[in-house]
C-alpha cells in the first residue's frame, strides 16, 4: 500500500490538462404538497437550486480536489449559465484563462429536478436537459490547439473527458494524437469517439461504451476480456480500463488481463460523474509513474467513494487515504 500513499503525495506537484466539453449541472429542489387538479402529477414548492460543475469541467474539480492543478480547455458563451460554471471554477481557484468564450455558444444545462417532503431525503424525480444544437465549434478548433500546445510545456499528463458536445473534433483527436505518440500521457473518457484515438496511455470506457467499438454487445466475463484486447489492438494503446460498475473492473495491459474487484458497498447513492472520477484519478496516478493496472486499482476506490455521494461529486486525497487503510491490493 505504501506505493499509493507516496503517490497521493505526489499528486500536488502534477498539471493535467483537462480538454472536453463543459455542462452545468442544476439540482432544483422542491417540497411535495399535493397532487395537481389539472394533471396527475406532483406539485413541488420550490425551496432552492444547486449549481455543480458538469461534463468536462467535473474532472477539473476532481483534479483540483485531489491537490494537483487542472489546466481546463473547453469552450463556453455568454449566457448567464456559463457565468455561473466560471464562477464555481475561479472560487476554486482554478486558472480559467484557456476556457474561450464563444458568442455563438449557449452552455448545455442538466436541470435534475429533487422533491420530497420536509422529513424525507430529495430524490430526483426527472431531468431536463438543454443543448443548443446547430452550434459549430470547428472554426475554433485551431483556438483550442495552440491553448493545448502553448500548456505542453507544463503539463505532465492530459485528459479528454468528451461528452459529445461537439468540441473534440477529428483535428483536435488528430492532434492529441500525434501529442500521444510523442510520449505524453493521454487518457480517453469518451462515450462516441474512443475509437478515433491512437497511441493513447490508455482509455475508460464503461462495459456497454467499449463492446460496440469492436462489434461485441454481450458483455460476458469472457468477452469483456475479448473486448479489452481488442480496443487495445485498435487504438495501439498501451493498456485498456474497461469500467463495470458493480463488477468493479478489467484492465489489459503488457498482454496480461486484471481483474479489480468493485470497491464499496451496494449502497449506491448517485453513479452521476463517477466516470470522471476514475478517468481523473487514472490520469494522475500515471503522471506519478504508476502503471495502469495499478492506477486503475486507486481510481476503483475514488469510484466507490463518489458513489455514494449525491450529485456530481468529487473525492479528496484524504478520503482516498483513509480508504485505502480498509481494502488489500
Amino acid at each position: 500500500m505504501k506505493k499509493y500513499f507516496d503517490v497521493l503525495k505526489e499528486f500536488k506537484n502534477k498539471r493535467i490538462i483537462v480538454i472536453g466539453d463543459f455542462i452545468l449541472d442544476e439540482y432544483l429542489y422542491g417540497e411535495t404538497e399535493r397532487i395537481s387538479r389539472e394533471a396527475p402529477v406532483l406539485i413541488l414548492k420550490y425551496t432552492n437550486s444547486v449549481y455543480l460543475a458538469g461534463g468536462g469541467a467535473n474532472p477539473v474539480m476532481n483534479i483540483k480536489d485531489l491537490g494537483a492543478v487542472p489546466i481546463p480547455i473547453s469552450i463556453v458563451g455568454p449566457d448567464s449559465y456559463s457565468e455561473i460554471l466560471l464562477k464555481i471554477l475561479y472560487d476554486k481557484k482554478i486558472d480559467t484563462s484557456n476556457i474561450l468564450i464563444d458568442n455563438n455558444f449557449v452552455l448545455p444545462i442538466k436541470t435534475r429536478i429533487m422533491a420530497g417532503s420536509v422529513h424525507t431525503v430529495k430524490q430526483q424525480i426527472v431531468r431536463v436537459d438543454r443543448y443548443y444544437e446547430n452550434v459549430n465549434l470547428e472554426k475554433r478548433s485551431d483556438e483550442i490547439i495552440s491553448r493545448i500546445d502553448s500548456m505542453l510545456k507544463i503539463a505532465d499528463g492530459i485528459l479528454v473527458s468528451d461528452y459529445d458536445g461537439g468540441l473534440i473534433n477529428k483535428k483536435i483527436i488528430n492532434h492529441i494524437n500525434q501529442i500521444a505518440k510523442k510520449g505524453m500521457i493521454v487518457v480517453v473518457d469518451s462515450r462516441y469517439s474512443l475509437k478515433f484515438f491512437r497511441n493513447i496511455t490508455t482509455g475508460t470506457p464503461n462495459e456497454t461504451e467499449a463492446g460496440p467499438i469492436v462489434g461485441i454487445e454481450k458483455y460476458d466475463e469472457k468477452n469483456i476480456e475479448i473486448i479489452c484486447k481488442k480496443l487495445k489492438k485498435i487504438l495501439k494503446s498501451k493498456g485498456m480500463i474497461v469500467t463495470r460498475g458493480s463488477k468493479g473492473m478489467i484492465v489489459y495491459e503488457k498482454n496480461k488481463l486484471y481483474k479489480i474487484e468493485p470497491y464499496g458497498s451496494d449502497e449506491i447513492v448517485d453513479v452521476s460523474g463517477a466516470g470522471d472520477t476514475v478517468a481523473s484519478i487514472v490520469t494522475l496516478a500515471l503522471s506519478c509513474g504508476l502503471d495502469i493496472k495499478d492506477a486503475a486499482f486507486l481510481a476503483n476506490i475514488g469510484g466507490g467513494l463518489v458513489v455514494l455521494k449525491r450529485g456530481v461529486a468529487t473525492v479528496t486525497q484524504e478520503e482516498l487515504k483513509r480508504a485505502l487503510k480498509n481494502v488489500k491490493n
